[in-house]
């Protein structure tokens, strides 16, 4: 029980996060002028609809990978 509502609970807060950064992005791309948006590799339209990145860019990004802590499998076999 208490995994289903923990598993539940990380899955909503997941989502949330997510759909809030895409808005703040979004709102972040609407602000710039068409020449900027062009020089990133986007166009207006595309902001509009939201299709300015992809999933699978963002869901592979290497976070916690950069060697700055040790995980604990490390630190125990130190």
């Amino acid at each position: 029980m208490e995994n289903t509502f923990l598993a539940k609970l990380n899955n909503y807060v997941t989502t949330a996060f997510e759909k809030i950064a895409v808005i703040r992005t979004r709102q972040a791309l609407i602000s710039l002028d068409d020449r900027t948006l062009a020089d990133i590799g986007y166009t207006r339209q595309q902001v509009l609809n939201g299709d300015f990145f992809n999933v699978t860019d963002v869901v592979d990004f290497p976070a916690g990978k950069l060697g700055v802590e040790k995980t604990t499998d490390e630190k125990k076999a130190a």
